[in-house]
C-alpha cells in the first residue's frame, strides 16, 4: 500500500496532441518499414504512402477524439462502449486503408481485394468482441471500487476491497483500502476520546464536588454555631483553607492541561541545569515526604549538560512526578530522584517503592483523563487530586520536544522517566 499519494489531473489538450503526434509518427514508421520489407515499393510510392498515412491517420485520430469528447460532454457513452468503439474504429480504419491503398498501387485483382476485405471484417468482429470483453472486466472492477466507496460513505469502515493484478484499478482499490483503514483509525480514536471525555467528566465532577461539599458543610457548621470553641473554629478554618487550596490546585491543573492541549503555552527558554531544578524540588518536598515517613533522595550521575528549558514548567513537571511517587508509596518506603546525561539530552527518573502498576494500565498512565486507581492505591491522605498530574508532565515534555516513559513491577515499585533534548 502507498502512503504518499500524488493527485493527478486529467490530461489537457497539449498532452493529448502530443500523444496523437507520437501515434501518428509511429504509424508512418511502422507502415513504411512493413511496406519496404514486404513489397519494396519505389521511392515515389513510398512518398505517396507516407503522405496518405499522415493524412488518413490524422483525420482518423482527430475525428475519433472529437467524437469521444462530444459523447463525454453529452454523457451518452460508457467506458465499456468507449473501449469497444476504439477497437471498432481501429478495425474500420484498417479496412478503409486497405481499400484505398489497393486502388492506388498494391492490389492488382478484385479477388485479392475482396479476400483482404473479408479477412479484415473477421478481424474487426473479433477485435470488437475482445474489446467489449476487456471493457466489461474493467468496468466490473471499477464498479466494485465504487460500491466499496459507497459502503464507506455509510460509515462501514471495516469494508475492504480485494485488488486483482497491479494495474491502475488495482492501485485504486489499494488506496481505497488505505482510506478505509485510516477512517477506521479515526473513528476508533474519536470513540476512545469520547469515552475518555465521559470518564473524565464523571471523575472531575466527583473530585470537584468533594472539597466543595466539605467546605459547605464546615461553613454551615460555623454559621449555625455547631462549633463554638476557639480551637474547633480554628480547626474548621484550617480545614476550609486546605480544601480551598485543593480545589484551586485542581482548577489550575485543568487550566494548564487545556493550554498544553491547545498548544498555546509560550515557553520561556534559557539554559538550565536539570539537576539543579530537581534539587530545588526535592528540598521543597522533604517535609512532605518526612510527614509521611518516606525517604526522599536525589542523585546526579556524572556531569549533566545544560538544556534549553522553561524553568517554571520543568519544575512543575518534576514536582508532579515526585508528588505522584509520594502519593503511591507507603510509609517506610523510599522515593529516589535520579538525574543523568542521556544521548542527545538529559533524563530524570523518579523511582518509588510503591505497589506498582498493573501491566494493562502501564501504556495508558500518561493519557489524559485516565485514572488507574483500580491498580494503584493512594497511600497519602488528601492526595486524591484530579488525576491530571502525569498528563501535564507528558504535555510539558512534548512542548520541549521531549518524551516520557514508565516501567513498573507490581508489588515492587515504578520508575517514571522524563527525557529532554539539550538543543
Amino acid at each position: 500500500m502507498r502512503d504518499n499519494v500524488a493527485l493527478r489531473t486529467p490530461a489537457g489538450p497539449p498532452r493529448g496532441l502530443a500523444t496523437f503526434a507520437l501515434a501518428l509518427a509511429a504509424a508512418v514508421i511502422v507502415g513504411l518499414l512493413v511496406a519496404q520489407l514486404l513489397i519494396q515499393p519505389s521511392a515515389g510510392d513510398m512518398r505517396a504512402l507516407a503522405l496518405y498515412i499522415v493524412l488518413s491517420g490524422a483525420a482518423t485520430l482527430l475525428g475519433g477524439a472529437a467524437g469521444v469528447r462530444a459523447a463525454d460532454r453529452a454523457g451518452a457513452i460508457t467506458l465499456r462502449t468507449k473501449v469497444a468503439l476504439g477497437g471498432l474504429i481501429g478495425a474500420l480504419v484498417g479496412l478503409l486503408n486497405v481499400f484505398i491503398v489497393s486502388q492506388l498501387m498494391f492490389v492488382s485483382t478484385s479477388h485479392d481485394l475482396r479476400l483482404l476485405i473479408s479477412l479484415i471484417a473477421v478481424s474487426a468482429t473479433i477485435s470488437l468482441g475482445f474489446s467489449t470483453w476487456v471493457a466489461r472486466t474493467i468496468t466490473r472492477r471499477l464498479r466494485e471500487v465504487t460500491d466499496g466507496v459507497r459502503v464507506l460513505s455509510l460509515g462501514r469502515y471495516e469494508t475492504r476491497l480485494h485488488p486483482v493484478g497491479r494495474d491502475e484499478v488495482a492501485r485504486l482499490a489499494e488506496d481505497v483500502n488505505v482510506l478505509a483503514g485510516r477512517l477506521q483509525e479515526a473513528e476508533d480514536a474519536r470513540a476512545a476520546l469520547e469515552r475518555d471525555r465521559r470518564d473524565f467528566t464523571i471523575a472531575i465532577s466527583h473530585d470537584l464536588r468533594t472539597p466543595l461539599a466539605s467546605m459547605r458543610a464546615m461553613a454551615e457548621a460555623l454559621d449555625d454555631e455547631v462549633v463554638t470553641t476557639e480551637d474547633e473554629v480554628r480547626r474548621y478554618h484550617r480545614a476550609m483553607r486546605r480544601e480551598s487550596e485543593r480545589l484551586g490546585a485542581m482548577i489550575d491543573d485543568l487550566f494548564q492541561l487545556s493550554q498544553l492541549d491547545a498548544g498555546s503555552v509560550q515557553l520561556n527558554r534559557r539554559p538550565l541545569a536539570l539537576d539543579e531544578i530537581a534539587a530545588e524540588v526535592v528540598d521543597a518536598m522533604q517535609a512532605q515526604a518526612a510527614s509521611r515517613g518516606i525517604r526522599l533522595t536525589l542523585e546526579a550521575h556524572g556531569p549533566v549538560p545544560l538544556a534549553s528549558l522553561d524553568g517554571a514548567l520543568i519544575e512543575r513537571a518534576v514536582r508532579n512526578l515526585v508528588s505522584n511517587a509520594l502519593a503511591y508509596t507507603p510509609s517506610e518506603g523510599s522515593v529516589a530522584v535520579l538525574v543523568e546525561a542521556a544521548p542527545g539530552g538529559v533524563a530524570l527518573h523518579v523511582r518509588d517503592t510503591g505497589q506498582g502498576i498493573a501491566s494493562e494500565d502501564v501504556p495508558r498512565v500518561w493519557d489524559r483523563f485516565f485514572r488507574a486507581e483500580r491498580s494503584r492505591t493512594r497511600t497519602a491522605e488528601g492526595s486524591d487530586g484530579a488525576g491530571l498530574g502525569l498528563a501535564i508532565v507528558r504535555g510539558i515534555a512534548e512542548a520541549h520536544s521531549g518524551s516520557t516513559a514508565v516501567e513498573s513491577t507490581p508489588g515492587v515499585g515504578s520508575t517514571f522517566s522524563l527525557s529532554l533534548p539539550v538543543a
